[in-house]
């Protein structure tokens, strides 16, 4: 008797630290991904991350990571090594790449600040010192040095905002736009 008490005790334990484990998994914010131990007031750091947004059971965006860092108190994942890519209702899509950027949990916008780079499926690149996709209203915009290639024609400004497949653009500040051989 006293044996079979013991072995339910046991089994309760495992199910409570169990149950705690996938409580806590389930609590942070990092979708997939290794997570290196913190502690409780340090953000969560997760390795070999991907991350993405779904609307109406269509992707939004998908971002690959090489490590990302969850700042609970800033509602930001802060992230390193990005490809990713956003796509628009018609199917094209925004190819990008940068070393450093960040993703507001909030409005889920995605803002490429370290050497970020753009192609666009329509045969479009983009350059800039910080990109960002605002999720809300799904565009793209380019600040700082920016400049945007598309067929034959060269754009430059300080800011650009532009829809994915790269058809309509807007232009700020210093804003040039050449045609023809450069």
């Amino acid at each position: 008797m006293h044996s079979e008490k013991r072995t339910i005790m046991v089994i309760v334990g495992a199910v409570l630290l169990m149950a705690a484990v996938i409580g806590w998994l389930l609590s942070s914010k990092p979708t997939t991904g290794t997570v290196k131990e913190a502690r409780e007031t340090d953000p969560h750091q997760v390795t070999g991350s991907t991350i993405e947004e779904t609307k109406n059971g269509r992707k939004v965006w998908s971002l690959t990571v090489d490590s990302m860092l969850y700042d609970r108190k800033a509602q930001v994942n802060h992230m390193k090594g990005i490809k990713g890519t956003f796509y628009d209702e018609k199917g094209n899509s925004f190819t990008v790449t940068a070393d450093e950027g960040d993703v507001i949990v909030k409005s889920k916008d995605v803002v490429l600040t370290k050497n970020p780079k753009g192609t666009t499926s329509t045969n479009g690149t983009v350059t800039a010192d910080k990109i960002t996709w605002q999720n809300e209203k799904q565009i793209v915009i380019a600040e700082g040095n920016a400049r945007l290639t598309k067929d034959d024609v060269v754009a430059t400004a300080e800011k650009a905002s532009f829809n994915v497949p790269m058809e309509h653009a807007t232009l700020e500040k210093s804003a040039n736009v050449q045609k023809g051989e450069f």
